[in-house]
């Protein structure tokens, strides 16, 4: 009987620690890649400020917030042991964020790295979907399809935008003589897609939260 009862115990604390380790650790991870990415950014911004420089450094500044601000929102509606693949990701992703800033000022350069780390983000998001069981929620398997639902409308958001911005790289690679309108009409789709992810998001969460009695409006 002794034997099973620390079986169980260091059962319940492995099992305890498992999922406590995951949010937070993926919190300060993403947290550390972006302090990096941020200071990257504001070397960049200044080295050769101009409208187009400036503006492409906010809609930087944004996504990294809307990172941050998606992977914080994770942390509080699913817990998980964490496996390779959860440890890959977000440096998978917090490592796209930083090489735009070299690329300031470049249309052609800066869009299609842009398509591609939203793609990439598309991406993570169908292995979170994929990869995230009903269990998460408990018995509430309404909000575990509330769950996969947000994250079939935020990778169907990520794709569109990877679409929209490399298309206008592609269009700069081809058209010369108009760098400015299509880095600009780039920072128009990077914040208009980032637009969507934060609303869809803000409602979503706040779905998920009133199924469990928590009052969480969205844009609080």
């Amino acid at each position: 009987m002794r034997g099973e009862g620390i079986e169980a115990l260091t059962h319940d604390v492995l099992i305890r620690r498992s999922l406590e380790m995951s949010p937070n650790g993926f919190i300060t991870i993403v947290s550390i890649i972006q302090g990096v990415a941020l200071a990257l950014l504001a070397e960049k911004t200044f080295d050769d400020p101009s409208v187009l420089v400036g503006l492409q450094a906010v809609a930087l500044l944004l996504i990294f917030v809307c990172v941050f601000y998606w992977y914080l929102t994770l942390s509080v509606l699913i817990r998980w042991a964490p496996s390779f693949l959860d440890c890959f990701l977000p440096f998978a992703i917090g490592g796209l964020e930083i090489p735009p800033a070299y690329f300031l000022g470049d249309a052609r350069a800066w869009n299609l790295w842009l398509a591609l780390f939203w793609a990439g983000t598309a991406v993570g998001l169908w292995i979170t979907k994929k990869w995230t069981p009903p269990s998460h929620f408990g018995e509430a398997r309404d909000a575990h399809r509330m769950f996969i639902d947000l994250a079939r409308r935020l990778q169907m958001t990520a794709g569109v935008g990877a679409l929209a911005v490399g298309f206008c790289g592609i269009f700069a690679y081809l058209d010369w003589t108009h760098q400015t309108f299509w880095g600009l009409m780039g920072v128009a789709a990077i914040l208009g897609t980032i637009g969507f992810v934060v609303m869809r998001t803000e409602n979503g969460a706040a779905r998920i939260h009133q199924r469990f009695g928590v009052s969480r409006p969205p844009f609080n």
